[in-house]
């Protein structure tokens, strides 16, 4: 996703060049046709270029207000995400009485909140149709990563196993019904979460929504100089093409933000947000060495180092 205040124009440029480019050949055909070859046939001064230029864009303004609903939603999903995380973690944290004097036991309570950091992360690729098994393997190791295997929906397979074990707590009397109650309606939260985002990455917009808009923008881009010619001769191409890049531009930027698990340049920052919510619930467990720039344990030393998911060139995905 775009993480600076402007958009630059070279990430617009390589989407739509080869259209432009093709115009251009073609404006400046008409023009030469015209100004210097007087076929003043080619002409079309009757042409109502303003109306056709409005009635584009309410074309383009209703699609792309469909799909920045579309995108605004995703964006939210994750931002709620984000809060349920950190509750969570708290809930994990201070809720479960799991205490253990053997120090080769990781106390329940941080397993389940890497369990938790695993579940946003394999969300993200769950979302982008990648491979999450590698993401497993980091946080919870080989043997979970294989009993995971079998679920395709990956991520559902966490939120059961994260219930398996609050299950085990209560049965070993370290959560009472009160605090399973609160921890499962979090739990709840998450399966909600997930469901709406896969609502969206499931269901895209209408085909007509993506076909009639990109339809008459390219009509109304080939008509453009035939309706400007008699006016500006060979100074058509220039107009034309500024114009028609300001359509196309619009076209090209709706189209993409309508599906925003795409892992386009108009993606949800899914990635950061999953840092994010990894490097929050890791200083809750109190596993953030910030002299050396590591999270985890110094047993986890092959966790990410702080900050690998920093903006590249204005952009994060």
């Amino acid at each position: 996703m775009i993480v600076r205040d402007r958009l630059p124009l070279k990430r617009i440029w390589p989407q739509a060049w080869k259209r432009l480019l093709i115009l251009l050949v073609f404006d400046c055909t008409v023009a030469a046709a015209y100004s210097i070859f007087h076929h003043k046939w080619i002409s079309l001064n009757g042409l109502p270029v303003a109306p056709l230029a409005s009635a584009l864009t309410i074309f383009l303004v209703f699609r792309t207000n469909a799909a920045y609903a579309r995108w605004w939603e995703a964006r939210s999903l994750w931002g709620q995400l984000v809060n349920t995380s950190r509750a969570l973690a708290v809930q994990f944290l201070t809720m479960l009485d799991d205490e253990t004097e053997d120090p080769r036991r990781t106390p329940l309570r941080n397993t389940l909140v890497l369990h938790h950091i695993t579940f946003t992360h394999a969300l993200r690729c769950h979302l982008r149709k990648q491979t999450a098994l590698p993401e497993v393997r980091t946080f919870l190791g080989e043997s979970v990563a294989r009993d995971l295997s079998v679920y395709k929906n990956l991520p559902a397979g966490l939120v059961l196993r994260m219930g398996s074990l609050l299950r085990q707590a209560r049965n070993e009397g370290m959560l009472d019904s009160f605090r399973w109650t609160a921890i499962n309606e979090n739990l709840t939260v998450l399966t909600n979460i997930q469901g709406a985002c896969e609502r969206i990455k499931n269901t895209p917009l209408p085909r007509q929504f993506d076909y009639l808009p990109r339809l008459l923008v390219n009509a109304f881009c080939w008509l453009l100089p035939l309706g400007l010619v008699e006016d500006l001769g060979l100074l058509t191409p220039i107009a034309s093409v500024l114009v028609s890049f300001t359509f196309i531009a619009a076209d090209l930027m709706s189209r993409e933000i309508s599906n925003p698990f795409e892992s386009t340049i108009h993606d949800t920052p899914m990635t950061s947000l999953s840092r994010t919510i990894e490097l929050n619930l890791r200083e809750q467990m109190d596993e953030i060495d910030r002299e050396r720039g590591w999270v985890g344990s110094p047993k986890q030393r092959r966790i990410r180092p702080i900050g690998d998911v920093m903006p590249v060139d204005g952009f994060v995905f």
